[in-house]
């Protein structure tokens, strides 16, 4: 088949990697590295015209990566043209978009999350904040690319917060209690209340070691999380993910798509910290190496109704994130990639590597890759993963193979990727 994967960030390099195993890949909107893996490569466009290249090309499944076309509603404009298209409505989005929106989903359909409340005006969150208990999450609402969350220890802390957003009701802030316990993501694939799915998997959001530090848009993950068990794992189903899909099909708003759950397991059962509407990065970036079978097959069986089963590993696949200096506040540089990286993973049987963020700068007199580089283009540059049996041997692996590829570079990473997951 020919499948059109809109995005070029890492987790649609991921997308592509994968669904180019089994049928020929036409990416919209891509990247130089994307480029390299895909049939055809189109710049992005308006959505109608976008449709228009999927009818011309004879498109049998689009596929979309990043969270703000959807949130534009590129579904609804190739629905309305009867193109195949896996991802959620304009509407249906809004679960990722509105953060009011999501937490108004839960409500209605007995979903367990944190107790909040949703502000419009500063001075009346500043009145609420006066008695709360601390800490307290502030949540910014809309696309915030994996950001925009807060966990604030101090009043004085939530007041800093304050000060930075202007609050009113195109921009509500939600105030939610802190939850404690062991964070994990699962992420289904969904067709109204019909969904299978996909194995959990761990995302490191803070910028350092042991979890501190500023939240980011993730500095790597793994899958599986043996902390998760199948006991865990059930129960997230049966009480996030069937009531979440059939509570928004009941409203008028069925979703289908990745339906991201970041969840945590606290001493009361898992709780719900927040749903995005596309598969979570850098978690596929370790979930869908896992993936033996036709993924782009399996959801054109779920668009048609069917409940398709999909093949995964049994292995381990662990990622490291490396970011450019400053991230993620204020990039001082945006480093070379060093080739003995690339070569450091080419020999590896086991790893690979996903640019999130680069761009390729050829040299002026040849113009070829074998006379260029790779430059960091963003906060997140690339994650490398490692394949294997256990959680140590793809950390003691893949640390062994960074510190060699990476020798005397300025990009970061950490160290301690995995370690929470047993």
């Amino acid at each position: 088949m020919k499948i059109m994967i809109v995005g070029g960030g890492g987790r649609e390099m991921a997308l592509v990697s994968t669904v180019a195993r089994f049928h020929e890949v036409v990416a919209a909107g891509g990247s130089d590295a994307i480029a390299q893996l895909a049939s055809e490569s189109l710049p992005m466009m308006a959505w109608e015209e976008l449709a228009d290249e999927a009818v011309r090309r004879g498109i049998d499944l689009t596929i979309v990566g990043p969270e703000a076309p959807l949130a534009s509603g590129i579904v609804d404009v190739f629905t309305a043209r009867g193109l195949p298209i896996f991802g959620p409505t304009r509407a249906a989005a809004q679960i990722e978009s509105s953060k009011a929106f999501a937490k108004e989903i839960m409500t209605q359909a007995g979903v367990p999350t944190a107790a909040f409340q949703v502000f419009t005006d500063a001075d009346a969150a500043r009145s609420y904040l006066d008695t709360a208990s601390f800490p307290q999450v502030l949540k910014e609402n809309g696309l915030r690319a994996g950001k925009g969350v807060t966990i604030c220890g101090t009043r004085e802390e939530a007041e800093a917060v304050l000060q930075e957003i202007e609050l009113d009701s195109e921009n509500p802030l939600l105030i939610e209690d802190f939850l404690d316990g062991f964070e994990f993501s699962l992420i289904v694939m969904a067709h109204g209340t019909n969904f299978v799915a996909l194995p959990v998997a761990q995302d490191h959001k803070p910028i350092g070691e042991g979890n501190t530090g500023a939240n980011t848009g993730g500095m790597g993950a793994i899958s599986p999380v043996p902390r998760v068990t199948q006991a865990f794992y059930d129960e997230a189903v049966a009480r996030v993910i069937v009531p979440t899909l059939a509570q928004m099909t009941a409203n008028g708003t069925p979703f289908t798509g990745f339906l991201y759950a970041g969840l945590i397991q606290t001493a009361a059962g898992v709780r719900v910290i927040e749903f995005n509407a596309r598969l979570g990065d850098p978690e596929c970036e370790v979930i869908l190496p896992r993936i033996e079978s036709d993924l782009a097959g399996a959801l054109l069986d779920l668009l048609a109704g069917g409940t398709p089963q999909v093949q995964v590993s049994e292995e381990f696949c662990l990622g490291i994130v490396l970011s450019s200096p400053g991230y993620p506040g204020t990039i001082s540089q945006y480093p070379e990639i060093p080739s003995s990286l690339f070569e450091a993973v080419e020999a590896h049987p086991r790893a690979d590597i996903v640019h999130m963020g680069t761009r390729f700068a050829p040299d002026s007199d040849c113009g070829s890759e074998a006379g260029g580089s790779w430059i960091a283009a963003g906060g997140r540059v690339a994650i490398v993963t490692m394949k294997g049996a256990s959680i140590d041997e793809c950390r003691t692996q893949l640390l062994a193979l960074l510190e060699d590829g990476l020798a005397g570079s300025e990009l970061y990473w950490r160290r301690d990727i995995g370690t929470f997951a047993s």
